[in-house]
């Protein structure tokens, strides 16, 4: 059993040879690649060594953070942070993989190797042993609302009085022609690897129409909106993709399987907040989620995914979002099934959420804030939902800076 685990990007070698040096000159045991034996089986190596360290030492770089380069040290460090070994090293000034923002890295970027250097390592490392993974830092404050406070019962009724309207509005519509966004959505719901919606500011009426959601392929999905249109003979000047993020086709599962169960169009499933940023000073933004459940809905499980493929459990079940009372989210809840709160990401780029919903529960379920590769995710979700009615939602969101 050893000390420590280090884990690094194979061109960060020469760099982790240096605080592997200092470590070891420091007294503590210390095990990475390197000591694998000729012959000895890699994965079980690692997998071993991971499970048997006290601390697991992640070197966060330009080519660790990188979904291609750095696969294999995100992984690492997602298994580490699980079981609370977790200790996040940078050594280059880079955005941390989603779900990392929480826990402070050992700031030495950009990282040369010196003795004092080194030297902030060992007391970090020192320190970690002292007292163990530190805690997640605590989320902001959600910020005040504009004007008068908002009257919580107010709010409810403001929710209802939205449902009825939305409601009347459904049936006013039901005898008008459809428009060229209920034409398109349909076909969007078969499109492989993908998961978008018509943009209801570019819906079409002018002739210029936007898609929003997730991708593999953006500009096929451009292409089969225009071939719609021209089959269906519709007026279609140009469709906008800027609002379409792409995910890498290796993590199609991601989205694939609960695009398996959709079956309605959505809106049990919103975000607001638009346009998004991150605070510099907190490292977090924040956004508004709301979730209102169908009358048939029995069971809910709200998750995080990334353009990565990479799903969190972020609220395995309806209990779960009822316990966010206790939480600083600002949750609202308007009679069965129907819920607002606060989520505050802590990364730039495409957050996607989505929801499962069902007429029983999960027959298999995370627990809450785990997290699953794409692939791993798809079988989970694939057994959870062998046998009952279920439906999904999904939506996308991008966070920028100011």
């Amino acid at each position: 059993m050893s000390d420590i685990y280090l884990a690094y990007s194979l061109a960060d070698g020469d760099r982790a040879a240096k605080i592997a040096e200092g470590l070891r000159a420091a007294g503590y045991s210390l095990w990475w690649d390197r000591d694998i034996q000729p012959g000895q089986d890699r994965k079980a190596a690692i997998a071993g060594a991971m499970a048997d360290a006290r601390l697991c030492l992640i070197c966060w770089s330009r080519t660790s953070v990188d979904d291609d380069t750095g696969a294999d040290v995100i992984d690492e460090a997602e298994a580490a942070k699980e079981r609370g070994a977790y200790l996040g090293l940078l050594l280059d000034k880079v955005e941390l993989p989603f779900g990392f923002g929480g826990h402070e890295p050992v700031d030495v970027a950009p990282f040369r190797g010196t003795a004092d250097e080194v030297g902030a390592v060992v007391a970090a490392v020192r320190d970690f042993m002292a007292s163990g993974q530190a805690t997640p830092v605590a989320l902001p404050e959600p910020p005040p609302p504009p004007g008068r406070p908002i009257n919580k019962a107010w709010v409810a009724g403001a929710i209802g009085a939205l449902v009825l309207a939305g409601a009347i509005g459904f049936f006013l519509l039901r005898s008008a022609a459809p428009s060229l966004a209920q034409k398109v959505e349909p076909h969007l719901a078969r499109i492989d690897c993908a998961w978008l919606h018509v943009d209801p500011i570019q819906s079409g009426a002018d002739g210029h129409i936007g898609l929003i959601g997730v991708a593999g392929d953006p500009a096929a999905a451009r292409q089969m909106v225009l071939d719609v249109a021209g089959a269906e003979n519709l007026t279609v000047r140009s469709v906008s993709i800027d609002k379409v993020a792409t995910i890498d086709p290796r993590e199609c599962p991601a989205i694939d399987e609960p695009r398996r169960l959709r079956k309605s169009p959505g809106g049990r499933l919103r975000v607001t907040g638009d346009p998004f940023f991150l605070d510099p000073a907190t490292g977090q933004s924040l956004a508004r989620v709301a979730i209102s459940l169908a009358a048939g809905d029995k069971s809910v499980a709200l998750f995080g995914v990334e353009p990565s493929g990479v799903v969190t459990w972020a609220l395995p079940d309806a209990k779960a979002i009822d316990a966010l009372k206790d939480a600083d989210v600002g949750l609202v809840k308007a009679g069965n099934g129907k819920w607002e709160f606060n989520i505050y990401p802590d990364h730039l780029g495409w957050t996607g959420l989505f929801v499962v919903v069902g007429d029983r529960p999960l027959a298999k379920a995370m627990p809450q804030g785990a997290v699953q590769p794409s692939a791993e995710f798809a079988r989970t979700l694939r057994a959870a939902t062998a046998s009952g009615e279920w439906d999904a939602d999904m939506i996308w969101f991008r966070i920028d800076s100011r």
